[in-house]
Protein backbone atom coordinates (compact mmCIF):
# COMPACT_ATOMS: atom_id res chain seq x y z
CA UNK A 1 0.00 0.00 0.00
CA UNK A 2 2.69 2.16 0.81
CA UNK A 3 4.33 1.58 -2.57
CA UNK A 4 1.27 2.41 -4.18
CA UNK A 5 1.16 5.78 -2.28
CA UNK A 6 4.79 6.41 -3.02
CA UNK A 7 4.09 6.00 -6.98
CA UNK A 8 0.96 7.91 -7.04
CA UNK A 9 2.67 10.72 -5.47
CA UNK A 10 5.95 10.07 -8.18
CA UNK A 11 3.35 10.85 -11.07
CA UNK A 12 1.41 13.46 -9.43
CA UNK A 13 5.21 15.59 -8.96
CA UNK A 14 5.81 14.42 -12.88
CA UNK A 15 2.85 15.99 -13.78
CA UNK A 16 2.87 18.93 -11.96
CA UNK A 17 6.14 19.52 -13.25
CA UNK A 18 5.41 18.79 -16.84
CA UNK A 19 2.42 21.13 -16.53
CA UNK A 20 5.03 24.04 -15.15
CA UNK A 21 7.27 23.57 -18.14
CA UNK A 22 4.33 23.68 -20.61
CA UNK A 23 3.45 26.84 -19.16
CA UNK A 24 7.07 27.99 -18.60
CA UNK A 25 7.25 27.63 -22.26
CA UNK A 26 4.47 29.12 -23.20
CA UNK A 27 5.37 32.14 -21.12
CA UNK A 28 8.45 32.84 -23.04
CA UNK A 29 6.76 32.08 -26.17
CA UNK A 30 4.88 34.63 -25.35
CA UNK A 31 7.84 36.81 -24.39
CA UNK A 32 9.35 36.48 -27.50
CA UNK A 33 6.63 37.39 -30.01
CA UNK A 34 7.44 41.06 -29.78
CA UNK A 35 10.88 40.20 -30.67
CA UNK A 36 9.53 38.05 -33.55
CA UNK A 37 10.29 40.79 -36.43
CA UNK A 38 13.66 41.98 -35.68
CA UNK A 39 14.89 38.02 -35.25
CA UNK A 40 12.87 37.82 -38.60
CA UNK A 41 14.91 40.71 -40.49
CA UNK A 42 18.19 39.69 -39.78
CA UNK A 43 17.58 36.28 -40.57
CA UNK A 44 15.97 37.10 -43.99
CA UNK A 45 17.11 38.12 -48.05
CA UNK A 46 16.81 40.94 -49.47
CA UNK A 47 14.81 40.69 -52.99
CA UNK A 48 17.89 41.35 -55.10
CA UNK A 49 19.82 38.65 -53.29
CA UNK A 50 16.47 36.22 -53.77
CA UNK A 51 16.59 37.17 -57.41
CA UNK A 52 20.71 36.10 -57.50
CA UNK A 53 20.04 32.74 -55.57
CA UNK A 54 17.08 32.06 -58.12
CA UNK A 55 19.31 32.39 -61.33
CA UNK A 56 22.43 30.63 -59.61
CA UNK A 57 20.14 27.61 -58.63
CA UNK A 58 19.15 27.49 -62.89
CA UNK A 59 21.20 25.95 -65.22
CA UNK A 60 24.72 27.39 -65.66
CA UNK A 61 24.03 27.63 -69.84
CA UNK A 62 20.97 29.73 -69.14
CA UNK A 63 23.11 32.43 -67.39
CA UNK A 64 25.42 32.72 -70.30
CA UNK A 65 23.05 32.03 -72.98
CA UNK A 66 25.13 34.47 -76.14
CA UNK A 67 23.61 38.20 -76.54
CA UNK A 68 23.13 38.92 -80.66
CA UNK A 69 22.64 41.69 -82.53
CA UNK A 70 19.99 43.54 -82.01
CA UNK A 71 17.24 45.35 -84.64
CA UNK A 72 18.36 42.75 -87.25
CA UNK A 73 15.69 40.59 -89.12
CA UNK A 74 15.67 37.17 -89.06
CA UNK A 75 13.63 36.54 -92.62
CA UNK A 76 14.59 33.04 -93.22
CA UNK A 77 15.26 29.59 -90.56
CA UNK A 78 17.10 26.95 -91.83
CA UNK A 79 18.54 23.58 -89.60
CA UNK A 80 21.39 21.53 -89.98
CA UNK A 81 21.53 18.19 -88.18
CA UNK A 82 25.15 17.86 -86.80
CA UNK A 83 27.15 14.76 -86.04
CA UNK A 84 30.58 14.03 -84.66
CA UNK A 85 32.05 11.15 -84.94
CA UNK A 86 34.10 9.52 -81.55
CA UNK A 87 38.60 9.91 -81.70
CA UNK A 88 38.46 6.61 -83.51
CA UNK A 89 35.52 7.83 -86.38
CA UNK A 90 33.28 5.81 -85.56
CA UNK A 91 29.65 6.22 -85.54
CA UNK A 92 27.81 3.11 -85.11
CA UNK A 93 26.53 1.64 -81.41
CA UNK A 94 29.44 0.14 -79.84
CA UNK A 95 28.94 -1.56 -76.43
CA UNK A 96 33.26 -1.98 -76.04
CA UNK A 97 33.89 1.42 -75.19
CA UNK A 98 33.40 3.06 -72.08
CA UNK A 99 31.18 6.65 -71.90
CA UNK A 100 34.26 9.08 -71.85
CA UNK A 101 33.81 12.37 -73.92
CA UNK A 102 36.03 10.95 -76.79
CA UNK A 103 34.18 7.60 -77.30
CA UNK A 104 30.92 9.42 -77.58
CA UNK A 105 29.18 10.34 -80.71
CA UNK A 106 27.85 13.82 -80.46
CA UNK A 107 24.29 15.24 -82.25
CA UNK A 108 22.85 18.38 -82.55
CA UNK A 109 20.16 20.09 -84.97
CA UNK A 110 21.49 23.53 -84.95
CA UNK A 111 18.99 26.15 -85.96
CA UNK A 112 19.96 29.03 -88.21
CA UNK A 113 18.02 32.68 -88.76
CA UNK A 114 19.44 34.49 -92.34
CA UNK A 115 19.33 38.27 -92.80
CA UNK A 116 17.62 38.03 -95.99
CA UNK A 117 16.94 42.33 -95.81
CA UNK A 118 20.93 42.86 -94.04
CA UNK A 119 22.73 40.75 -96.73
CA UNK A 120 20.36 39.59 -99.56
CA UNK A 121 22.49 37.98 -101.83
CA UNK A 122 24.43 35.95 -99.52
CA UNK A 123 21.14 34.28 -97.98
CA UNK A 124 20.25 33.53 -101.59
CA UNK A 125 23.33 31.70 -102.03
CA UNK A 126 23.28 29.90 -98.91
CA UNK A 127 19.81 28.81 -99.64
CA UNK A 128 20.61 27.30 -102.96
CA UNK A 129 22.81 25.10 -100.97
CA UNK A 130 19.86 24.31 -98.93
CA UNK A 131 17.04 23.59 -100.98
CA UNK A 132 17.18 21.80 -104.64
CA UNK A 133 15.77 23.98 -107.81
CA UNK A 134 12.30 23.87 -108.13
CA UNK A 135 12.86 22.81 -112.06
CA UNK A 136 14.93 19.85 -110.96
CA UNK A 137 14.09 16.12 -112.54
CA UNK A 138 14.04 14.30 -109.60
CA UNK A 139 14.99 10.99 -111.15
CA UNK A 140 18.44 12.78 -112.69
CA UNK A 141 19.14 14.05 -109.10
CA UNK A 142 19.33 10.75 -108.21
CA UNK A 143 22.74 10.13 -110.89
CA UNK A 144 23.35 13.99 -111.03
CA UNK A 145 22.62 15.82 -107.88
CA UNK A 146 22.94 19.36 -106.84
CA UNK A 147 25.63 20.53 -104.70
CA UNK A 148 24.12 20.56 -101.01
CA UNK A 149 24.81 21.33 -97.39
CA UNK A 150 23.88 18.09 -96.70
CA UNK A 151 26.32 16.08 -97.78
CA UNK A 152 29.03 18.61 -96.24
CA UNK A 153 31.40 19.00 -93.04
CA UNK A 154 32.56 20.99 -90.72
CA UNK A 155 36.63 21.03 -90.95
CA UNK A 156 38.32 23.02 -89.10
CA UNK A 157 38.44 25.29 -85.77
CA UNK A 158 40.24 28.49 -85.84
CA UNK A 159 42.45 28.38 -83.30
CA UNK A 160 43.74 32.14 -83.95
CA UNK A 161 39.86 33.63 -85.28
CA UNK A 162 37.67 31.63 -83.38
CA UNK A 163 35.73 30.74 -86.63
CA UNK A 164 34.41 27.37 -87.06
CA UNK A 165 34.25 26.56 -90.87
CA UNK A 166 31.63 25.14 -92.50
CA UNK A 167 30.21 24.26 -95.93
CA UNK A 168 32.73 22.11 -96.81
CA UNK A 169 31.25 19.82 -99.76
CA UNK A 170 33.71 17.00 -100.98
CA UNK A 171 34.03 17.03 -105.16
CA UNK A 172 32.81 20.70 -104.81
CA UNK A 173 35.74 22.33 -107.33
CA UNK A 174 36.76 25.81 -108.41
CA UNK A 175 38.30 25.35 -111.93
CA UNK A 176 38.73 27.10 -115.31
CA UNK A 177 36.06 26.17 -117.62
CA UNK A 178 36.57 27.42 -121.34
CA UNK A 179 38.25 30.74 -119.72
CA UNK A 180 35.59 31.47 -117.11
CA UNK A 181 35.77 30.85 -113.15
CA UNK A 182 33.50 27.44 -112.87
CA UNK A 183 32.33 25.67 -109.71
CA UNK A 184 32.00 21.53 -110.95
CA UNK A 185 30.50 18.90 -109.29
CA UNK A 186 30.35 15.48 -110.67
CA UNK A 187 29.25 16.39 -114.48
CA UNK A 188 27.45 19.89 -113.53
CA UNK A 189 29.07 22.90 -114.25
CA UNK A 190 27.71 25.75 -111.91
CA UNK A 191 28.60 29.65 -112.30
CA UNK A 192 31.16 30.65 -110.00
CA UNK A 193 29.23 33.92 -108.75
CA UNK A 194 30.77 36.41 -105.96
CA UNK A 195 28.77 36.24 -102.65
CA UNK A 196 28.18 40.27 -102.61
CA UNK A 197 26.13 42.39 -101.11
CA UNK A 198 26.08 46.28 -101.53
CA UNK A 199 26.03 48.95 -98.73
CA UNK A 200 22.38 49.89 -98.35
CA UNK A 201 22.27 48.98 -94.62
CA UNK A 202 24.89 48.67 -92.05
CA UNK A 203 27.59 45.68 -91.96
CA UNK A 204 26.88 43.90 -88.70
CA UNK A 205 30.31 43.33 -86.45
CA UNK A 206 31.68 40.02 -85.53
CA UNK A 207 31.71 41.00 -82.00
CA UNK A 208 29.43 38.28 -80.95
CA UNK A 209 29.45 34.63 -80.65
CA UNK A 210 27.00 32.33 -82.92
CA UNK A 211 27.44 34.74 -86.38
CA UNK A 212 27.41 33.16 -89.90
CA UNK A 213 30.05 34.73 -91.85
CA UNK A 214 31.28 33.88 -95.37
CA UNK A 215 35.07 35.19 -96.42
CA UNK A 216 34.13 38.19 -98.83
CA UNK A 217 35.56 37.08 -102.88
CA UNK A 218 35.25 33.81 -102.20
CA UNK A 219 33.32 31.77 -104.61
CA UNK A 220 32.74 28.51 -102.73
CA UNK A 221 29.80 27.97 -100.38
CA UNK A 222 31.81 27.84 -97.33
CA UNK A 223 30.97 29.99 -94.63
CA UNK A 224 31.96 30.71 -90.57
CA UNK A 225 30.35 30.57 -87.47
CA UNK A 226 32.35 32.71 -84.74
CA UNK A 227 33.36 30.83 -81.67
CA UNK A 228 33.79 34.65 -79.99
CA UNK A 229 33.47 38.00 -80.30
CA UNK A 230 36.30 39.04 -83.27
CA UNK A 231 35.95 42.54 -84.74
CA UNK A 232 39.35 41.75 -86.91
CA UNK A 233 36.73 39.89 -89.25
CA UNK A 234 34.91 42.88 -89.97
CA UNK A 235 37.52 43.49 -92.86
CA UNK A 236 37.43 40.57 -94.68
CA UNK A 237 34.09 38.91 -94.08
CA UNK A 238 30.35 39.82 -94.23
CA UNK A 239 28.14 38.54 -91.69
CA UNK A 240 24.69 36.95 -93.18
CA UNK A 241 22.98 34.94 -90.08
CA UNK A 242 23.09 33.70 -86.92
CA UNK A 243 23.11 30.59 -84.74
CA UNK A 244 19.25 30.54 -82.53
CA UNK A 245 20.56 29.94 -79.33
CA UNK A 246 18.86 27.23 -77.09
CA UNK A 247 20.51 25.43 -74.10
CA UNK A 248 21.48 22.03 -76.48
CA UNK A 249 23.04 23.80 -78.96
CA UNK A 250 24.67 25.84 -76.46
CA UNK A 251 26.22 22.54 -74.73
CA UNK A 252 26.75 21.52 -77.67
CA UNK A 253 29.12 24.52 -79.10
CA UNK A 254 31.14 24.03 -75.76
CA UNK A 255 31.77 20.41 -76.18
CA UNK A 256 33.06 20.98 -79.55
CA UNK A 257 35.40 23.66 -78.45
CA UNK A 258 36.97 21.10 -76.04
CA UNK A 259 37.47 18.69 -79.40
CA UNK A 260 41.48 18.66 -79.95
CA UNK A 261 42.60 20.33 -83.57
CA UNK A 262 45.34 19.71 -85.67
CA UNK A 263 48.94 22.44 -85.64
CA UNK A 264 51.30 22.46 -87.72
CA UNK A 265 53.50 24.97 -85.99
CA UNK A 266 56.92 24.75 -85.21
CA UNK A 267 57.87 25.14 -81.22
CA UNK A 268 59.35 28.57 -81.07
CA UNK A 269 61.77 28.09 -78.14
CA UNK A 270 65.58 28.99 -78.79
CA UNK A 271 67.61 26.11 -79.82
CA UNK A 272 71.49 25.63 -78.71
CA UNK A 273 72.46 28.24 -81.25
CA UNK A 274 69.63 30.84 -80.17
CA UNK A 275 67.69 31.30 -83.49
CA UNK A 276 65.11 29.58 -82.78
CA UNK A 277 62.88 32.75 -84.01
CA UNK A 278 64.40 32.88 -87.21
CA UNK A 279 64.09 29.56 -87.48
CA UNK A 280 60.44 29.40 -86.94
CA UNK A 281 59.71 32.74 -89.32
CA UNK A 282 61.53 30.55 -92.33
CA UNK A 283 59.94 27.40 -91.61
CA UNK A 284 56.36 28.97 -91.44
CA UNK A 285 57.43 30.87 -94.84
CA UNK A 286 58.33 27.69 -96.09
CA UNK A 287 55.66 25.58 -94.96
CA UNK A 288 53.30 27.69 -97.16
CA UNK A 289 55.01 28.13 -100.01
CA UNK A 290 55.39 24.66 -100.40
CA UNK A 291 51.60 24.14 -99.72
CA UNK A 292 50.93 26.59 -102.78
CA UNK A 293 52.84 25.11 -104.70
CA UNK A 294 50.74 21.96 -104.40
CA UNK A 295 47.58 23.31 -104.84
CA UNK A 296 48.86 25.37 -107.88
CA UNK A 297 49.59 21.42 -108.97
CA UNK A 298 46.25 20.06 -108.04
CA UNK A 299 47.54 17.85 -105.07
CA UNK A 300 45.30 18.94 -102.53
CA UNK A 301 46.31 16.06 -100.07
CA UNK A 302 47.78 19.06 -98.30
CA UNK A 303 44.17 19.67 -97.82
CA UNK A 304 43.97 16.87 -94.64
CA UNK A 305 46.58 18.70 -92.77
CA UNK A 306 46.30 21.90 -91.70
CA UNK A 307 46.32 24.02 -88.81
CA UNK A 308 42.84 24.25 -86.56
CA UNK A 309 41.96 20.85 -88.43
CA UNK A 310 39.19 18.90 -85.85
CA UNK A 311 40.27 15.83 -84.66
CA UNK A 312 37.17 14.43 -85.17
CA UNK A 313 34.61 14.40 -88.04
CA UNK A 314 32.47 16.45 -87.79
CA UNK A 315 29.74 16.40 -90.57
CA UNK A 316 25.66 17.19 -91.45
CA UNK A 317 23.52 15.06 -92.31
CA UNK A 318 20.45 16.73 -92.68
CA UNK A 319 19.14 20.66 -93.92
CA UNK A 320 16.21 21.67 -94.26
CA UNK A 321 13.84 25.21 -93.76
CA UNK A 322 12.29 25.64 -90.50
Amino acid sequence: MRNITHTIAYLSVLCNSAQALVQLNRRACLELVPLLPSIIGSLSVSPASASAATVDSTSDVKTRMPSMPENVAITDKIFMDVRIARKDGSTYVRDDLDGSFENTVLFQRIKIGLYGKQAPNHVEKFLSYIETPTNADMEELLDNPYPSYGRSTFPSLDQETGLLMGGNIPSLRVKDVAGTTALTYGNRVLPANLWIDGGGETRISHSYKGLLTHRNLEVLPTFGITTRSQPSLDATHTVFGQVLWDEDTLRFFRDLEDIPTYSVERPSGLDDFNTGEVATTVYNAQREFFRGAAKTFGDDRVSKLYNGKLLRRMEVLQVGRL
